[in-house]
């Protein structure tokens, strides 16, 4: 069941990403899903050093985990996002060699 969530959010943060270069004119405007996935990140990692809080589950530590589950979701979050601008390269770059 979690390993549907996890394909449907990289494929929703492909759509989007791939939607941002295609439309967007400016690179800090490209960049946006990139961002918040930068902030994701962050915010994984200031749970997982106890940033927000600490609490444990007996002898493991409940930020470490909390933050632990984070990081991994945002990095396979991040492969839809980078697998966005390696389409976006390619067509561009075909697109530059036929004209």
């Amino acid at each position: 069941m979690e390993v549907g969530y996890v394909i449907f959010g990289v494929a929703l943060v492909f759509g989007i990403q791939l939607l941002f270069c295609w439309k967007a004119k400016r690179a800090a405007v490209k960049c946006i899903p990139l961002y918040l996935l930068l902030f994701g990140f962050l915010y994984g990692a200031g749970t997982y050093v106890g940033l927000f809080g600490t609490y444990s589950f007996g002898d493991i530590s409940g930020n470490a985990l909390a933050g632990l589950i984070v990081l991994v979701f945002f990095a396979f979050l991040s492969l839809g996002a980078a697998l966005a601008w390696l389409v976006y390269w390619i067509v561009s770059l075909a697109k530059r060699r036929k004209a």
